[in-house]
């Protein structure tokens, strides 16, 4: 096979469109990583309007990340707006069933508005700590909905 100079150009321009691409995927991912190190740190330095921003902008970029939406939910928590953490949780538990922190967060925040829902979230937060064999936190929430139970036969 014998190149000709426009095989040569082809492969050039395929090799370079291929390198810019990469390029761009590489960037987006420094960017989004940087983003979401910044509001994790505006989230520990308890600045949590700006964090919820950072979230928010990571989600925008990879609405895959399933960790931004958790940290965003507990963000909302902390500035009293409860509504849209739980809605943000039940979004995540949708997305992600298997989630077992969105899971026991949606319910731990259903329970403090004493939501029947708490009960079928932090029994499916139990049984997949169950199921990721760690029975000492599986352990914890089985004590926990004990406790409901006993105040809801009390009430």
């Amino acid at each position: 096979m014998t190149d000709t100079p426009q095989l040569t150009v082809f492969a050039i321009t395929v090799v370079g469109i291929g390198l810019t691409i990469l390029a761009f995927f590489i960037r987006e991912g420094v960017i989004t990583s940087s983003i979401y190190k910044q509001g994790v740190k505006l989230y520990q330095n308890k600045s949590y309007s700006e964090a919820e921003v950072a979230f928010r902008q990571v989600i925008a970029r990879h609405p895959s990340n399933d960790l931004a939406r958790l940290l965003l939910g507990d963000t909302l928590l902390r500035q009293d707006r409860v509504g849209e953490a739980i809605a943000t949780w039940q979004e995540l538990t949708i997305r992600a069933p298997k989630n077992v922190d969105a899971h026991l967060r949606l319910g731990m925040a259903l329970l403090k508005h004493n939501q029947l829902e708490a009960i079928a979230s932090l029994e499916t937060a139990k049984n997949l700590f169950q199921s990721q064999r760690n029975p000492q936190k599986a352990e914890t929430v089985a004590q926990l909905l004990q406790e409901i139970n006993q105040q809801q036969s009390l009430t």
